[in-house]
């Protein structure tokens, strides 16, 4: 289901992926559909705790109980930002709203598919509390990223600059003085003396040479977008190219699995693993939407839906 917005009341609803209204304008805001069929809603702009949840065919499940919310995770467990009365503290809730344990904190991120929170006390700490909200992860780092799917997250504190594992221990302390997050291939970019990128694997030791100028993470088919002199192309995990550098600018392969590249004529298309043209740049802007199958386009000012093939879905005002 996909959101639009009534040109009248400027209220949101739903429509589906044949471009029909499934859910009427009449929410101030809403989120995506989560796996338990729920989405946030702004409820009532008027109060500070507006914020709630609906089903899929518009029924208020939860009413506006929150100052603000996310989306619910894999585990059935939204983080919302609790009331004034409650110091717009961070909390975590069910289906039903109430609260899956007592604890909140200063500030929390969702929980991820591992089950772990990033969280982050008074003091300025941050660790991770597991789904009971037993802190599993000490509050002793001044910053902690997204676990990978190799299990390792980028953390920083004074002394330390490296990775730990879901159990909290130190597990990866690279040599390179600047590098970014574990991606979908267990990869993480690093910056060399050299002044080029390059990538390691998780232990620390090179994979791919430092040999370009700029280097992105790799998406889950295997692919990632590196510059070489001015123009961006793609490489597989071996560091063989894939993709020529023939781009002044492209995404990586994470827009319903296509790459969103701009085109000399000043619009965007977008290509396949294959570096096929699947989408005619001809738009003002592609974007995700709320569907992994679906993109967010504008052209000629008009906003609306297509899918991954580039049939057209339906408009965002309605």
């Amino acid at each position: 289901m996909l959101p639009v917005r009534s040109a009248e009341s400027g209220l949101f609803g739903f429509i589906d992926l044949a471009g029909e209204i499934v859910v009427p304008p009449q929410f101030h805001g809403v989120g995506p559909f989560a796996a338990n069929g729920l989405a946030v809603a702004h409820l009532d702009p008027n109060s500070e705790s507006g914020y709630g949840f609906i089903d899929r065919t518009g029924r208020i499940v939860v009413g506006p109980s929150f100052h603000q919310a996310e989306d619910f995770s894999k585990q059935g467990i939204a983080m919302v930002i609790l009331d004034r009365a409650q110091f717009f503290r961070h909390g975590f809730v069910d289906a039903a709203g109430n609260k899956v344990f007592p604890a909140d904190f200063e500030h929390a991120r969702s929980f991820d598919d591992g089950g772990l929170a990033v969280v982050r006390t008074e003091e300025g700490t941050c660790g991770c509390i597991d789904v009971r909200g037993e802190l599993v992860i000490p509050a002793i780092y001044d910053g902690i990223g997204a676990f990978a799917a190799n299990g390792l997250a980028k953390v920083r504190r004074a002394g330390y600059r490296g990775f730990v594992d879901v159990a909290g221990k130190q597990a990866l302390r690279p040599a390179f003085k600047e590098f970014g997050e574990f991606d979908a291939c267990g990869l993480a970019t690093f910056k060399a003396g050299n002044h080029r990128y390059g990538y390691m694997g998780s232990g620390g030791e090179t994979r791919i040479p430092a040999r370009y100028a700029e280097a992105a993470g790799f998406a889950a088919n295997g692919l990632a977008k590196v510059r070489i002199a001015k123009r961006w192309g793609f490489i597989d995990t071996a560091g063989a190219l894939r993709i020529a550098p023939g781009f002044d600018d492209v995404s990586g392969f994470t827009y319903a699995g296509l790459a969103i590249f701009l085109h000399t004529n000043g619009k965007w298309g977008a290509i396949n693993a294959s570096s096929d043209t699947v989408i005619e740049p001809v738009y003002d802007d592609i974007d995700a939407s709320f569907d992994p199958t679906v993109l967010e386009v504008v052209r000629d000012g008009v906003r609306g839906y297509i899918t991954r093939a580039g049939a057209w879905i339906g408009n965002q005002l309605c």
